[in-house]
């Protein structure tokens, strides 16, 4: 299961590389790459939970918690990114 989530992981940075390509360094490349790094962020947080299921950091808090803060906030740097892009 950890091995089809790392693949899913891998297509989904090659995509956003692409289209980050595409846009050649534009105002919207940048929020490709949030979307890539928020997403890989989701996929480690549900590796690290099936692989480690019992690792806490500190006050009960999971490490794949806090993984998976940190791609929601990635994809909030994203959304904002592309929104300024478009005005």
């Amino acid at each position: 299961m950890t091995i089809l989530l790392a693949i899913i992981a891998l297509l989904i940075s090659v995509s956003a590389t692409y289209n980050a390509y595409l846009l050649r360094g534009g105002k919207m490349a940048l929020s490709e790459v949030f979307i890539a790094l928020g997403m890989v962020a989701f996929i480690i947080s549900f590796v690290v939970r099936l692989g480690y299921p019992d690792s806490t950091l500190f006050l009960d808090v999971l490490v794949s918690d806090l993984i998976f803060i940190l791609g929601l906030v990635l994809l909030l740097a994203a959304s904002l990114k592309l929104r300024s892009s478009l005005k």
